[in-house]
């Protein structure tokens, strides 16, 4: 059995390697995302939202700091993109692990200025 820190590193070292099929692996049926950018229902919208930031504006997430309690993970962690002038910034996440996989991914930051460079 995986154990909540192993999903949620697996989670991040999936998202950083644009592995859809690895990250989907990880998904209870039901996951939902929420987020500054979006919500997301099931694994192939979670997989989408991710590797869509991925290939998009996004270069990589560096974690800072993984903390495990019962069955949730909270993760800080920076997001670095490749966005020209827009610096690395903080993001907060925090993963349910039920029975079946990751079942509930909520994530904070403030947006405006990754908002106001991708708008150009």
């Amino acid at each position: 059995m995986t154990t909540v820190r192993e999903h949620a590193e697996q989670y991040f070292r999936g998202w950083n390697g644009q592995d859809a099929e690895g990250l989907r692996t990880l998904f209870d049926p039901g996951v939902t995302f929420r987020g500054p950018m979006g919500v997301a229902h099931g694994p192939d919208e979670c997989v989408a939202g991710l590797l869509g930031m991925r290939r998009g504006f996004l270069d990589e997430v560096v974690v800072e700091r993984l903390l495990v309690e019962d069955e949730e993970a909270i993760t800080w962690f920076t997001m670095r993109t490749r966005i020209e002038g827009l610096d690395p910034f903080p993001v907060a996440n925090r993963l349910h692990v039920g029975p079946r996989g990751i079942d509930r991914i909520r994530v904070v930051f403030d947006p405006r200025d990754l908002l106001a460079a991708l708008a150009g």
